[in-house]
């Protein structure tokens, strides 16, 4: 049954895709913009947040994995509002350094927010480890380590990578911080779901307001009453919005092909989270309907009011993008998908449902 209820808002902050002046430091200050976008009095920034040496080793060995699956300069990140954790903040600040945007956001919202566990326990052996699962957007980094008593880190396990089949190389380079002692755990396992975004994202502080503020004045775009004309897809392409340009932007690929097959996934009310039940309809639509040659073209919708900051467009897209890594979870080639949007702040604006994707297979004509 499709859906017919909308998602709700009317505000959202386009930020930049390149912020390398986020580098804070204890002394210097920065000019911040103001909302109505002047350059208000330097403001002082604060220091760096302070965390372990082990803390920091295991950040830095998820965040070169995590550019090597997202690149810098063309992502931007979310992460959730709040202002108590310290171990959050540094990867935030790692990750400005190296030029990602940062999008300060409410609860699941974006297409790469950014969630993290460190758990205590015991492996096989009952040998004590730290477990790191980072999920940024459909992707979950995990890896285990085993901390020495003099305080350096080695792995305990290889990299385990679900919502992605990027290549990545696990580059364990040894340091006074970290230990490299097992070749076999340096290379990644691929798993098809670690499950992290079935569970509620945590409050957790990812941003303080002087790194909002830089951020937002660095933004030359916000949105008007009217959607816009076109976004980023999954693969970082420009494509129109349907909702103007009234026909798929792959119709030319297409043309030559038959529509076969059409699934309507229902996402929740200001939701980019795909959920087990829709994981499954996936697996079941690869392996029942799929032929080798087939084409899948996505399109995610979002018309109607929306409370969230990232709005339709960020819905429409990151829905998209969340059916689209699902699908390369499950070994569909990255060139066999097509994935655009729809989105406006009317609801019932195109024939469309108002939030969801749309997933169509495209059969070669016999």
């Amino acid at each position: 049954m499709l859906a017919t209820s909308s998602d709700t808002s009317r505000t959202w902050v386009a930020l930049p895709l390149v912020i390398g002046t986020l580098l804070l430091s204890a002394c210097g200050s920065t000019n911040f913009a103001s909302e109505a976008g002047e350059i208000s009095e330097p403001v002082s920034q604060k220091p760096e947040p302070s965390i372990s040496a082990v803390n920091e080793a295991i950040a830095s060995d998820i965040v070169q994995i995590t550019e090597q699956i997202f690149p810098a300069f063309s992502t931007t990140l979310q992460f959730t509002s709040n202002q108590n954790d310290l171990f959050l903040q540094h990867f935030a600040l790692t990750f400005a350094s190296l030029g990602y945007g940062i999008q300060q956001v409410n609860a699941d919202q974006g297409s790469h927010h950014f969630t993290y566990t460190l758990d205590e326990k015991t492996n096989e052996n009952d040998v004590p480890i730290l477990q790191l699962n980072a999920s940024i957007g459909g992707a979950v980094v995990s890896r285990d380590y085993r901390v020495a008593s003099n305080g350096t880190i080695s792995p305990a396990s290889a990299v385990r990578l679900s919502g992605t089949r990027m290549p990545v190389e696990v580059a364990d380079t040894t340091t006074e911080q970290f230990k490299a002692s097992d070749n076999n755990f340096s290379k990644v396992v691929y798993v098809a779901s670690l499950n992290l975004d079935e569970q509620a994202p945590p409050l957790i502080s990812l941003i303080t307001n002087d790194i909002v503020n830089q951020v937002s004045s660095s933004s030359a775009g916000v949105r008007s009453d009217s959607p816009s004309f076109s976004g980023l897809n999954s693969s970082r392409v420009e494509t129109g919005n349907i909702f103007h340009t009234g026909e798929s932007n792959f119709a030319s690929i297409l043309q030559n092909r038959q529509l076969v097959s059409q699934q309507f996934i229902v996402f929740g009310n200001d939701s980019l989270v795909l959920g087990r039940p829709n994981k499954l309809l996936l697996e079941q639509v690869v392996l029942q309907k799929l032929q080798t040659s087939d084409l899948i073209n996505i399109i995610g919708c979002s018309t109607g009011p929306t409370s969230l900051t990232i709005g339709n467009e960020g819905l429409a897209l990151g829905r998209a993008e969340r059916v689209t890594e699902a699908l390369l979870a499950e070994g569909v080639a990255r060139e066999r998908i097509l994935d655009e949007g729809c989105w406006a702040p009317e609801a019932g604006a195109t024939d469309l449902p108002n939030r969801g994707v749309m997933l169509e297979i495209w059969r070669q004509n016999t």
